[in-house]
C-alpha cells in the first residue's frame, strides 16, 4: 500500500468526496500514489457507478 493511501483520510480532496465514493476507495483494491491518480479514479468511478 502506498504512503498516500495510508494517509488518504487526511487528504482534503478525499474529504470533499461523497460518502459512497470514499467507501468505494477505502473498501476497494485501489492503491493510488498521489492525488492526481485519485482524481482520475474518482472521475471514472462517478461516470460509471453513480448510486441510483
Amino acid at each position: 500500500m502506498s504512503h498516500f493511501m495510508q494517509d488518504i483520510t487526511s487528504n482534503a480532496y478525499f474529504q470533499s468526496l461523497p460518502q459512497w465514493v470514499k467507501e468505494s476507495i477505502i473498501q476497494g483494491p485501489l492503491d493510488v500514489r498521489n492525488e492526481d491518480e485519485l482524481r482520475l479514479f474518482v472521475n471514472q468511478l462517478m461516470q460509471t457507478d453513480k448510486p441510483r
